[in-house]
């Protein structure tokens, strides 16, 4: 199996050395991944919720244009709520507070989220809450930084 796909990935990269030569690419053209890949869209749900989060990597310390969304699915006298959670290089976390979802649908913004000691990893997490006490934990998901 492995010998099998790196036969493919060099058989991938020798078509599109044949198929894009260096010179037929525009110079602008190749910035475009490294800023298509700066942004990201994460999302989500479980039992009774479901969380959504989207930003731009700006630099291994900072993400910009930050929108955490939350949305209750089911009626149940119990509330979600969503975090952004990040680890920095020297491997310590830090959070945004929770966000509690009272009635259908929220969606919050920020300008930005700076760590001096920068951000490795960005995580969503999604609880459920009943009151202002923890039920359980409905799901996480999470990306690396590219920039890190």
């Amino acid at each position: 199996m492995r010998t099998r796909g790196m036969t493919f990935a060099a058989a991938t990269l020798a078509a599109v050395a044949v198929t894009v030569p260096a010179t037929a690419v525009p110079a602008a053209a190749t910035t475009a991944p490294a800023t298509a890949a700066a942004s990201v869209k994460l999302s989500c749900s479980g039992n009774g919720g479901k969380g959504s989060a989207a930003w731009n990597w700006k630099s291994r310390n900072e993400i910009r244009s930050v929108t955490l969304r939350g949305k209750d699915t089911k009626s149940d006298g119990r509330h979600p709520a969503v975090r952004i959670v990040w680890t920095d290089k020297k491997g310590h976390t830090s959070a945004t507070p929770w966000r509690h979802v009272r009635s259908g649908e929220t969606h919050w913004s920020t300008p930005s989220i700076y760590d001096r000691d920068g951000i490795q990893y960005l995580e969503l997490g999604v609880r459920k809450y009943r009151g202002s006490s923890v039920d359980r934990t409905i799901c996480e998901a999470g990306r690396p930084n590219p920039r890190a």
